[in-house]
């Protein structure tokens, strides 16, 4: 299975996950967020053009652009540029990969990448390569990769226990309401899911799922804390902060609607409160949902 397989998947995963993500809402999120948006007001320059790369609907560029940054963005999923075109014409964004960037060396003052490096199966070398080759001299780049915190490290092995067991076996995909998978198909999606496993990357925790009209998929990899400070500093970036990052998006992943009150605005119910006000007390890293790493690249 080469790249190409695994970026069509990547590709197909995120047609799925925008056609139900909602423009708007993601346009006024912007400015009511308090995780990401204070690192970019403190570090991203107002001087030259800065790449989001892997911008989805470009909300951040949007949002940033009216607040005096020259932002353009790429994004891999070819429907999220025609409707970001569409909706905001005056965006600069393109469409392609930020493993071969198109642009010349030295050419963004700043860079952003929310979410992306962890969806590369083998790994978040080439990009990082491709973000030091198109930042200036002392350039920012701003990442965030999930995290495998210290309440996953246990409960992943035990949910992929469970999952393994569950996966295939279609009379308890019928108990808990799931569709049936036809023997042919289980044969079809054992061979793909052999096939990610032997290109896994080991250093990380890999997250496999399984899409009902296509079988096993790579999703993404969990960093663990410091990792890709590690990657950054072999390119020869400078770590300027490093933050673990606690965001009620975890308790979702990890607990679904059951703890909150209003799901689609995170807000938590009375059970909710008590599980959150109880992981402030073992820290952060506990129970984090993301590492956020602002570096210089030193060229």
């Amino acid at each position: 299975m080469n790249k190409d397989v695994f970026t069509t998947d990547i590709i197909f995963q995120w047609q799925k996950h925008y056609q139900k993500k909602d423009v708007e809402k993601s346009m006024l999120s912007c400015n009511e967020d308090k995780v990401i948006r204070p690192y970019f007001l403190k570090y991203l320059p107002k001087r030259g053009v800065i790449l989001e790369a892997g911008c989805g609907f470009g909300h951040w560029i949007n949002y940033l652009n009216k607040l005096g940054y020259n932002l353009m963005g790429v994004e891999i999923v070819r429907e999220c540029v025609e409707k970001c075109k569409k909706l905001f014409p005056e965006i600069n964004i393109e469409q392609g990969d930020v493993r071969d960037l198109k642009y010349p060396d030295n050419y963004f003052s700043g860079y952003i990448s929310i979410g992306v490096l962890e969806h590369f199966i083998e790994g978040p070398e080439k990009a990082i390569s491709e973000v030091k080759r198109v930042l200036v001299k002392n350039g920012i780049a701003i990442f965030t990769v999930p995290s495998f915190n210290v309440f996953l490290k246990i409960f992943y092995p035990i949910r992929k226990f469970f999952i393994e067991i569950f996966r295939y076996n279609n009379l308890l995909r019928i108990i808990v309401g799931k569709h049936t998978i036809s023997k042919k198909d289980v044969v079809q999606f054992k061979l793909k899911e052999k096939e990610i496993k032997t290109n896994l990357r080991k250093e990380f925790w890999p997250i496999v799922g399984v899409i009902e009209d296509s079988g096993p998929v790579f999703i993404e990899y969990k960093y663990k804390k410091n990792q890709l400070d590690k990657f950054l500093r072999n390119e020869k970036f400078e770590i300027l902060e490093s933050v673990s990052i606690k965001h009620p998006m975890i308790f979702r992943d990890i607990f679904g609607g059951i703890v909150f009150r209003n799901e689609e605005r995170l807000e938590f119910n009375i059970v909710g409160k008590i599980i959150y006000k109880l992981t402030d007390i073992l820290g952060v890293d506990f129970f984090s949902y993301v590492y956020l790493v602002v570096a210089r690249v030193k060229k």
